[in-house]
């Protein structure tokens, strides 16, 4: 399934991501459970210069596998809510899991379940 997200990965996403970014009215950090298949697979499908710019676009970006933890586990979000000094109540959590949007939730964390390919994270922007 990771590998089918990678694949559609259209630029006005990635457009709105980077736009995100660089007005830097919000801090944003990526969460993904991958391995390292998926990664460089990503940078194939991408492009490594792309890849990197969506990365940089990121305060942190969290990889499972390098982690060695994984959504839903709740210690994986306590780990990048406590490095960061976030604060759960003032941190949004977007993910198309209803698991993983839960195990945020149960944490005080506030929660956005994306419907894919209903939704578009960009619709984001009229909760902003």
């Amino acid at each position: 399934a990771w590998n089918a997200i990678i694949l559609d990965f259209p630029e006005p996403r990635l457009d709105f991501i980077k736009d995100l970014a660089a007005k830097g009215k919000f801090r944003l950090f990526l969460l993904s459970n991958t391995n390292v298949l998926h990664i460089e697979r990503a940078k194939e499908e991408m492009g490594k210069e792309t890849y990197e710019i969506f990365r940089d676009c990121f305060e942190g970006f969290y990889l499972s596998h390098e982690m060695k933890m994984r959504k839903p586990d709740a210690e994986v979000f306590r780990t990048i809510l406590a490095t960061h000094s976030l604060r759960p109540q003032e941190t949004l959590f977007v993910d198309d899991t209803l698991e993983h949007i839960l195990s945020a939730r149960n944490l005080g964390l506030k929660t956005w379940h994306l419907q894919v390919g209903k939704e578009e994270v960009s619709d984001i922007i009229k909760y902003l």
